[in-house]
């Protein structure tokens, strides 16, 4: 402070000056005490205190003369002096003071030395390795009661230490983010990250230790505010380790005070935790240089931060919920059994946090029964105009990248295999009362039409088992790959003239449910200059006798030229379906066709029917 008062009084500016600008209400002392607001605190908290005195002196009573008022500004000037220093400590803290937190300190030291190795086998999945962390510590910062009680868990498993899961799209996502903030130091003006995603997929806990690691091996202040305990803790190096102070933050006042603009500047990092229906809370984006790392999920806390910094640069990257593997990877290190996780991910789909504990796990399924019937869902994923259960939903990132796991770009699609099954049973009521229909039709065409692999199986199964002569075999049950056909025919091209013939008997079984449906693409039938590259005939007749037959024979098959025929059926009958023969019948028939059975997804059919105009996937 009387550095800066000797810099102030070179510069002509004293104390009567100060209150003599004050006094006479110029306008010249408006600009410059903005302009001197950030590097001459104490000539703004000394302007604050000769206000307060100017205005006790108001209330006191005296006899008027010029000399009398000069003695008082005289005397108000030195009184002003000798309190300035408690004044500006008043005036900067803008509520509760720094405090230091040994264990902070420690807690940074131990992150930096947690042991650390890889799980999971790259050559299994994508999403593997995992790097895992072995943290010795009962303080997480934005986590005090969680730590002390996974540190408990930990010990009851004999495992030493909290396991922290370096998920591969976080540790992507981190290596990113380090990038842009690199980028933004030299110049940029990108200084705001959001990581999105599914609640408990480990944004908050995980990937903010993955990220504050980096940075303290480096030697860098970070900042780790947390809405939920409105708290900040501040971390920086001194004399070789690391220190950590915290602060409550009370009010949007705390980004002005002294504690925070000493601290903050384009090479700090700040790491906001935001908290259900509180968001972000206190954070005022135009008092922060600091480069911003905001971990939410995807609902009114994004949207809301989104309003907070829309006249500014930022980018948004969504990562995915676990995948089967990571959750495989994650029970063994916790001493788990797999099949368990994986049986209770059948309901929570990948969140991490609602499968890897009974409790945790009872109460989501209590929470997604209700949203499923409408009641109680409060929470939701929120984008725009967008507002559905995340109880039944999740969003996952959509990338054209194999090899990014993470992408500006999101998708929202059913949560789980639970969500798949109840969300098909309601659709098959009304749609599928005959699976054999045109729709199951149509669907086998288009999926046929550019090329696809279903499984499928050769029929009849005596005749599989009879001509089985190696492992790859057609009769085996497998995924049978159906070429892409450039003209896919259910009628001979041979007899020009039974053009009107075919195109009416399509007509005619199309709009009978009970016969046997054969589509053929809109076009159908198409010029005799195109080539035919396959006949396929749709077949719900499970008895193959002179009916069946004669229309084989109608639809143009020959020993030379055999049919395919398709019966289609859910995936789970598909091993066990067979077909019979009316008596002498058999043999000409196996000559005339190739009968198959495939079995369908279900529900990849539904995706696929709706994947336009279904609500059930919203995507930008």
């Amino acid at each position: 402070y009387k550095a800066q008062a000797e810099v102030l009084y070179q510069e002509g500016v004293t104390g009567k000056a100060l209150l003599s600008y004050f006094e006479e209400g110029k306008k010249e002392f408006v600009p410059w005490i903005q302009e001197y607001t950030r590097d001459h605190l104490f000539a703004v908290t000394f302007h604050q205190a000769l206000k307060e005195k100017l205005r006790r002196g108001e209330k006191r009573k005296g006899t008027p003369g010029s000399e009398r008022d000069s003695d008082t500004k005289v005397r108000l000037s030195e009184e002003v002096l000798q309190q300035q220093t408690p004044a500006m400590e008043t005036e900067e803290s803008g509520g509760p003071k720094l405090t230091e937190n040994p264990a902070g300190g420690d807690y940074a030291k131990a992150l930096v030395e947690a042991e650390k190795r890889e799980a999971g086998d790259a050559k299994i999945s994508k999403f593997l390795p995992m790097v895992l962390l072995t943290v010795c510590t009962l303080f997480i910062p934005g986590f005090t009661a969680i730590a002390k009680e996974e540190a408990k868990r930990m010990k009851d498993k004999n495992i030493e230490g909290i396991l922290i899961f370096g998920r591969k799209c976080f540790l992507q996502v981190v290596k990113e983010f380090r990038r842009l903030r690199k980028a933004y130091i030299d110049g940029a003006i990108l200084r705001f990250c959001i990581l999105a995603g599914q609640s408990g997929i480990g944004k908050s806990l995980a990937f903010s230790q993955i990220y504050m690691r980096e940075a303290f091996i480096q030697g860098e202040k970070v900042a780790f505010y947390s809405v939920r305990e409105d708290t900040i803790y501040l971390f920086r190096m001194e004399d070789g380790k690391y220190t950590c102070q915290q602060a409550e933050v009370n009010d949007h006042g705390f980004w002005k005070t002294k504690a925070w603009k000493t601290f903050d500047g384009r090479s700090a990092h700040l790491i906001i935790d935001p908290a259900p229906s509180q968001g972000h809370k206190y954070f005022k984006v135009h008092l922060v240089e600091a480069f911003v790392v905001y971990l939410t999920s995807p609902n009114s806390e994004l949207s809301n931060f989104e309003k907070e910094i829309r006249d500014l640069t930022w980018k948004r990257f969504f990562v995915p919920t676990l995948a089967i593997e990571e959750s495989k990877v994650i029970a063994i290190e916790l001493k788990e059994n797999p099949s368990v996780f994986l049986e209770r991910m059948k309901r929570t789909g990948g969140q991490l946090r609602e499968f890897i504990r009974e409790d945790k796990y009872e109460l989501f399924k209590g929470y997604q029964d209700d949203a499923w019937a409408g009641i109680a869902a409060n929470e939701y994923i929120h984008f725009g105009d967008l507002k559905v259960s995340s109880r039944i939903y999740s969003v996952q990132p959509s990338s054209t990248d194999e090899t990014l796991l993470y992408s500006e770009k999101y998708v929202i699609v059913p949560q789980s295999e639970w969500v798949k099954s109840k969300i098909f049973q309601v659709y098959a009521a009304k749609h599928f009362k005959n699976f054999t229909g045109l729709d199951g039709e149509k669907w086998f065409f288009a999926k046929t039409y550019k090329g696809c692999k279903l499984l499928a199986r050769r029929l009849p199964k005596n005749l599989a088992d009879a001509k089985k002569k190696k492992k790859n075999d057609d009769r085996e049950i497998k995924m049978h790959e159906f070429p892409a056909h450039s003209t896919l025919r259910t009628f001979s091209d041979g007899v020009e003239r039974q053009i009107d013939t075919c195109r009416k008997h399509i007509k005619q079984v199309a709009e009978d449910q009970k016969a046997e449906l054969t589509v053929c693409p809109t076009n159908y039938p198409p010029s005799m200059e195109q080539q035919t590259v396959g006949h396929c005939v749709i077949s719900s007749k499970k008895s193959v006798g002179k009916a069946y037959v004669d229309e084989l024979k109608f639809f143009g098959a020959s020993k030379s030229k055999k049919a395919r025929v398709f019966f289609l059926v859910p995936q789970k009958r598909a091993e066990y379906f067979s077909i019979s023969f009316a008596k002498d019948f058999k043999k000409i028939a196996l000559e005339l066709a190739e009968f198959w059975v495939v079995g369908i997804d279900l529900i990849e059919m539904i995706e696929d029917a709706q994947k336009k105009q279904s609500k059930i996937t919203a995507s930008s």
